[in-house]
């Protein structure tokens, strides 16, 4: 009896160790995926990042630097007379014609002279689409006219007043919420790909499900053929029928180091023979950016292809893996940005230097900096600096390091954020008070 109950005294701490075990580790991913959330669209009324409020930008906890660290001064230095001023303009920044003309006279009177202006969120449009419907922010209902093209008045405004303007496409993302789209002309790629690839076409988990719709954005599947070639015709749309400068994609990589298991994927891997199956996931991605570039491109002489990325490329500092699960870009978002530098697939990366991670440290966004610009491979690398400080210190303090560092210009997130923080008279006269030219890509030439 004695020898029966220590058996199953043993057998209880054991599954109880197991347990906790299990528990810990799954609070440890939750902790990974919460740490490092990074877009450059995050909409803080309907994806809050950690700890923020409703409708406010989250504000990252405090990384600070060193104490042995010291900073130069960052008193106002000569503006560069060329260097790319890019500002992101997330969907949620406007709704009307108003909201468009405000938006680039603030830019320019600003000094900027480049809009990442969004045009496509999650499958829908803020443009006239032959493959998806009208973005239901534009009047409370997707499919409908709004009456005006947002994108067409924002690059009149926007080259009016001698400003760049380039079309900012989310590439995976697919619909966001948990309540479907309903049916529209054109179909939503939601309903029309359900009808035709049943699951198969949005990213699965490592335990085979599929993702559903949930409180954030559905992802389309990378490797499957219909996603790519729907997303290619995109692009193509709007190249061929705006007079943009450039094409900007955001959320071009997999959901995360988890995804994704779905069947097509599953016997796409096996047929290729590749034994690593995060490089095999990675030329999905690169797959389509290449195709983006070698065919939607060169559509329209002078248009440029940039992509926000992951700030983080390779974690050799351990800043954001746990365990075994690493959330850099390249192993753990399959996003090999600055392999599409080298392989002259793409013109400018933009890497997104905020996040919980990142945004509360100098020392950190120093340190990455330099690690994108030690292999841009000859391509431009526009640092990306969120503006939801409450010194504009700080942001001076990384513009001022990022062209210490070479880069070629910066992007600053967002449009609402700085105008939230009413910072466009010390962008106008501390950093930018002299206007600048948008850098040449001489390998375009």
């Amino acid at each position: 009896m004695q020898n029966t109950v220590k058996l199953m005294l043993g057998a209880g701490l054991v599954l109880l160790v197991l347990v906790l075990g299990f528990l810990a580790a799954s609070s440890w991913t939750r902790r990974a995926e919460q740490q490092f959330i990074v877009a450059a669209d995050i909409d803080p009324e309907y994806l809050p990042l950690p700890g923020s409020r409703a409708g406010q930008p989250a504000e990252a906890p405090s990384v600070e630097p060193s104490a042995t660290e010291t900073w130069p001064s960052v008193e106002q230095a000569a503006s560069p007379s060329v260097e790319a001023r890019a500002l992101w303009v997330p969907r949620w920044s406007y709704k009307t014609k108003a909201d468009v003309r405000t938006i680039v006279n603030k830019a320019a009177s600003a000094n900027f002279n480049i809009l990442l202006f969004q045009v496509r969120g999650n499958g829908d449009s803020y443009y006239s689409s032959v493959y998806e419907p009208w973005a239901d922010r534009l009047t409370g209902t997707l499919g409908r006219y709004p009456g005006w093209d947002p994108l067409q008045l924002a690059i009149d405004q926007a080259h009016s007043a001698g400003l760049e303007l380039h079309a900012y496409v989310n590439v995976y993302p697919s619909w966001l919420g948990v309540t479907p789209p309903k049916r529209t002309t054109p179909r939503h790629m939601y309903q029309r790909f359900n009808a035709l690839y049943g699951n198969e076409w949005v990213q699965w988990d490592r335990n085979r499900n599929p993702m559903g719709l949930n409180q954030h954005y559905l992802s389309a599947n990378p490797a499957h053929p219909a996603v790519v070639e729907h997303v290619v015709a995109v692009c193509r749309d709007i190249v061929l029928n705006y007079d943009v400068d450039g094409l900007h994609l955001d959320y071009v990589r997999y959901s995360g180091p988890h995804f994704s298991y779905d069947p097509v994927s599953e016997q796409s891997w096996r047929e290729a023979g590749m034994s690593n199956r995060g490089d095999w996931q990675r030329a999905q991605v690169t797959e389509l950016v290449s195709r983006i570039y070698d065919e939607v491109v060169p559509l329209r002489p002078g248009v440029a292809l940039s992509a926000a990325v992951w700030p983080i490329y390779k974690d050799r500092w351990q800043w954001v893996t746990y365990g075994s699960s690493t959330y850099e870009g390249y192993g753990g978002f399959f996003q090999d940005s600055r392999g599409w530098l080298k392989m002259g697939k793409m013109d400018a990366l933009a890497p997104m230097l905020y996040g919980t991670a990142v945004k509360g440290s100098r020392e950190r966004f120093q340190t990455l900096v330099q690690d994108f610009m030690s292999e841009s491979h000859g391509r431009h690398v526009y640092a990306g600096i969120h503006a939801d400080y409450a010194s504009f210190s700080e942001i001076q303090a990384r513009i001022q390091m990022a062209r210490r560092a070479g880069c070629q210009g910066q992007a600053i997130f967002a449009y609402s954020v700085v105008d939230g923080k009413g910072y466009w008279d010390e962008f106008r006269r501390g950093p930018y008070a002299q206007p600048a030219q948008v850098p040449p890509m001489p390998w375009k030439q």
